[in-house]
C-alpha cells in the first residue's frame, strides 16, 4: 500500500514538472517535435523504477524501425504506457481518451504534442479523430493505440474495438501486434497494490493492409487480437 501511495504521489509530481517544458517550449519551437517523446521516456523510466517494473523488449528492432505504422497492444495496467514509451520512436503519438486532455499540465502537454483525443460517447467524434490520425500516420510519425478501449479489470484480453484497424486501412499502414505481459500483477486497475516484478514486450511480425476492405476490419481485428493473445498464452497466465 504504501509503495503504491509513493508511485502515485511520483507519478503526480513527475507527470507535472516533464509536462511544463512541453507546454512552454513547443509552442515556441514547433521543430522540436521529438521533445514530447524524449520527456515520455525519461517519465517512464523514472515510473518503472518507483514501480520496479523489470522490462524485458522481444523482436523489437524490426518494429521499431518503422516510421509508418499503427502500434496495437493490449492494455491492463499503467504500467504498459511506460514499457512502450520508452522505447517507441521519438515522432510517435498516443491515441487517448478525450478525458485524459482535460487533466491540467498533463492535458495541455498532449494536445500540444499533436496527441489523438478519442471522445468514446461521441461516434461521430471518435470517427473524425481517426480521420485524423490517419492524416498523421501518413505523414510519418506511428501511432499507439490501446483497441480495448480501457483497461481489463481482471489482466485478460478483452474484445477489440474496429476503430484501430479502420484507421490503419485508412492510412495504408501496417499493423505491428504488441503483447505486454506482466503489468498486471505490478500495478492493477483501481488498486493502491504495487508489487515489482517482470514485464515481458512482445513485438510481432507486422501484419499488411493491403486488400482488407474497410467493412471487413473484423477479419484485420481477429488476426491482430489472435497473434497477441497467442502470445500471451505462451507466456504463461496472468
Amino acid at each position: 500500500m504504501l509503495r503504491g501511495i509513493w508511485a502515485f504521489f511520483t507519478l503526480g509530481v513527475v507527470s507535472v514538472a516533464l509536462s511544463l517544458p512541453v507546454v512552454v517550449i513547443l509552442p515556441l519551437v514547433p521543430r522540436w517535435n521529438h521533445l514530447p517523446m524524449v520527456m515520455a521516456r525519461l517519465w517512464s523510466r523514472i515510473m518503472l523504477r518507483v514501480v520496479g517494473a523489470r522490462v524485458t523488449y522481444h523482436d523489437p528492432h524490426d518494429a521499431l524501425g518503422r516510421s509508418k505504422c499503427v502500434f496495437i497492444a493490449n492494455h491492463c495496467s499503467n504500467v504498459d504506457i511506460w514499457a512502450l514509451a520508452r522505447v517507441l520512436p521519438l515522432g510517435s503519438r498516443f491515441v487517448a481518451k478525450q478525458e485524459l486532455f482535460r487533466v491540467p499540465v498533463l492535458g495541455w502537454a498532449m494536445a500540444a504534442s499533436g496527441f489523438i483525443s478519442i471522445d468514446r460517447s461521441n461516434r461521430a467524434e471518435a470517427i473524425r479523430s481517426l480521420r485524423q490520425a490517419a492524416e498523421k500516420v501518413r505523414a510519418g510519425p506511428p501511432v499507439i493505440l490501446f483497441p480495448e478501449g480501457t483497461r481489463s479489470r481482471d489482466g485478460r484480453l478483452k474484445p477489440f474495438k474496429k476503430g484501430a484497424f479502420h484507421l490503419a486501412m485508412q492510412a495504408g499502414v501496417p499493423l505491428i501486434p504488441v503483447a505486454i505481459k506482466g503489468t498486471f500483477q505490478i500495478m492493477p486497475p483501481g488498486s493502491l497494490r504495487v508489487r515489482p516484478g517482470p514485464v515481458d514486450v512482445f513485438f510481432e511480425q507486422a501484419v499488411d493492409v493491403t486488400g482488407h476492405e474497410p467493412e471487413r476490419s473484423d477479419r484485420l481485428s481477429q488476426t491482430v487480437r489472435a497473434a497477441i493473445a497467442r502470445r500471451l498464452d505462451e507466456a504463461g497466465p496472468p
